[in-house]
């Protein structure tokens, strides 16, 4: 049975729905409940809308602050929001922008602008630490191929950096050598900074050294002329 319980609210189909605030709409679907004003549920099995101007859809979505967008999958756990206005996708196939073969829990197919990308770098998201030999980065680095080039569906617009095959055969990171992670990139040049830091203070030391045994043979030979001047020797 389908209840449109208040004036402008609306069930479209399906059944056991629930519309039950002014402006709501279940469209259709099983076991669906929009609670929430002007809250919307297009079908799905067990979503609830229940924040102003709030949509749930798929199986088990539920929109309960106001403004937020809550799509989820149907592999049959809960999927919430925490907050008004989020846009939430639970998609465990994952989210193709402009590609219908993700192969990530986001692939875009394109460019993405933004102003900042944050990327998590706790230590506590983190396992397995080992220590890297930093001259050996450094070396490794040196040789890696460097070019400009082009993506093909995108002619107009020149990048620079290595190839992914590259820069995985050369320092065994990521997760294929199909993609370059910009933490590796980032991680690469830091270590490298660090081996280009210690043979820079390894051929100071040399140098220093250097510069002592040279002033010890300056002071040698001044102490040999002053007494061969002497009538020393």
């Amino acid at each position: 049975m389908n209840t449109a319980k208040t004036s402008y609210s609306t069930v479209g189909g399906g059944r056991n729905n629930w519309a039950s605030s002014y402006y709501s709409t279940v469209s259709g679907g099983d076991s669906s409940t929009a609670e929430g004003p002007y809250s919307t549920v297009p079908g799905g099995n067990h979503n609830t809308a229940s924040g102003n101007c709030s949509f749930a859809a798929g199986y088990r979505a539920v929109a309960s602050h106001d403004g937020s967008f809550v799509w989820a999958d149907s592999t049959g756990v809960g999927c919430w929001d925490t907050g008004d206005n989020q846009f939430l996708i639970r998609a465990s196939g994952g989210v193709g922008i402009g590609t219908s073969n993700p192969t990530a829990a986001l692939d875009v197919a394109g460019t993405v602008q933004a102003q900042t990308v944050t990327i998590t770098s706790d230590r506590e998201a983190k396992q397995d630490f080992e220590a890297v030999d930093k001259k050996d980065i450094l070396q490794r680095l040196a040789s890696l191929p460097i070019q400009t080039w082009t993506f093909k569906q995108q002619a107009g617009t020149r990048h620079i950096g290595p190839v992914a095959q590259d820069f995985y055969a050369a320092f065994g990171v990521g997760a294929d050598d199909k993609h370059i992670a910009t933490v590796d990139t980032d991680g690469v040049a830091l270590a490298a900074i660090q081996g280009l830091n210690q043979v820079v203070k390894e051929k100071e030391a040399r140098i220093e050294a250097l510069e002592k045994e040279m002033a010890g043979l300056k002071s040698l030979i001044n102490t040999l002329v002053q007494k061969s001047n002497g009538g020393g020797l």
